[in-house]
């Protein structure tokens, strides 16, 4: 059987991966993370996720060595500070699995020092959605906000759900500050309960700050003292501007700043 393919007619067998229901449907999942030096960062957070997200949506796991794959890929790319991305799909029969590892160089300092600046999507979040709470190859909303922000010239989109509440970014989970107080909505608000996320509250909880998971407005946002998101490839990133106005002092706050440290700290120990 032949195909067309990108101006080439060729044996469908070459693109066999492609007519998988994973990428025919967006059915499956993915994972990514960061390696700093020989550490890989929450490698077992995130394989228990991508474990947990493939049963919900009805993939067996693959039977993989993670950890000896990902870093025998390290070794021949000869890559040290690494971008991992994992995806796992449905195949006709069995489950499919792609690494794919390359040098991270996203954001440098100059970034961190700066901080993002973002827009409100004009993409809702249904909170009842059964991928909500998963890392969905179907990921087109996500991609959308995403290409919202960046047609404005903005770093991130802040994502609200069905009733007007935030939910969190387009790729990041969404922090303020107030009177040294942390806040962050809530999944049930549908905020993604993220691996980066958790070592915030955990980075929080040592240091002696309250946080609290809740609704989350867009009043609140606006009258943050400091605000930041987070994921697992941009860390903890401040957050200085929203629809063209500042947040806070419009500079990357003192608290941000002090858990960026501290969370820096954990991935280079």
């Amino acid at each position: 059987m032949k195909i067309y393919s990108n101006g080439d007619i060729i044996d469908k067998e070459k693109s066999a991966e492609v007519f998988e229901p994973g990428f025919l449907f967006g059915w499956g999942v993915f994972e990514p993370l960061r390696v700093y030096g020989d550490n890989i960062a929450f490698l077992d957070s995130h394989i228990s996720r991508l474990e947990s997200s493939l049963e919900i949506i009805g993939i067996e796991s693959p039977k993989i060595e993670w950890e000896k794959e990902i870093r025998n890929l390290i070794s021949i790319n000869n890559i040290e500070n690494a971008y991992i991305r994992i995806t796992a799909y449905k195949k006709r029969k069995g489950t499919g699995a792609l690494i794919y590892a390359d040098k991270f160089a996203y954001y440098t300092d100059e970034v961190y020092n700066k901080g993002f600046t973002s827009l409100i999507s004009s993409y809702e979040r249904n909170t009842l959605d059964a991928g909500s709470q998963i890392k969905s190859l179907s990921y087109l909303q996500n991609r959308l906000s995403w290409f919202q922000a960046q047609k404005e010239n903005k770093d991130e989109a802040i994502v609200l759900n069905q009733y007007g509440s935030i939910v969190g970014g387009s790729r990041s989970n969404l922090f303020i500050v107030n009177e040294g107080r942390i806040m962050t909505p809530s999944s049930d608000e549908g905020s993604f309960e993220g691996i980066t996320r958790e070592v915030v509250f955990d980075i929080a909880a040592k240091a002696g700050i309250e946080f609290l998971e809740s609704k989350l407005t867009m009043e609140e946002l606006a009258t943050a003292e400091e605000a930041f998101i987070t994921s697992a490839l941009m860390e903890v990133m401040p957050l200085v501007e929203c629809e063209d106005k500042p947040l806070g002092n419009g500079k990357p706050g003192e608290l941000t700043l002090k858990i960026l440290s501290e969370y820096r700290k954990i991935v280079n120990s």
